[in-house]
């Protein structure tokens, strides 16, 4: 049963705000709701969470949308190389095959037009 917006915004701020943290599974389940339901930003806010406790679905998915930004969520989100690639080696250093796929498209379009590194890395 998927949730109305206002319901994953109420079910995202009682989690957020509640007294027990939720844990990195139900924050990278919210994250899922509102991606369908194409509230980008509460979704970055959802997986930046949930990666930062070390959840691994949540730093591949959340170094995935970094890189594709707005070609797939629109202004919404910002591409950014640099967070993509700390969210990918996080979650590599956990193991993911799917963060290894993002290192080595990561490291293929690492240069800056100008030749300069695109991020410190």
């Amino acid at each position: 049963m998927s949730l109305r917006p206002t319901a994953l915004a109420m079910c995202t701020a009682l989690l957020l705000g509640s007294a027990h943290a939720a844990t990195p599974e139900q924050l990278y389940q919210l994250a899922l709701e509102a991606q369908s339901e194409r509230a980008y930003p509460q979704m970055l806010e959802l997986l930046r969470r949930s990666a930062r406790a070390g959840h691994v679905e949540a730093q591949e998915m959340l170094g995935l949308a970094l890189l594709v930004g707005p070609a797939v969520y629109g202004p919404a989100v910002t591409a950014d190389r640099c967070e993509a690639l700390h969210w990918a080696r996080q979650a590599f250093a956990q193991g993911s095959p799917v963060a290894w796929q993002q290192l080595v498209f990561l490291n293929r379009t690492r240069g800056a037009p100008a030749g300069r590194p695109a991020c410190s890395g």
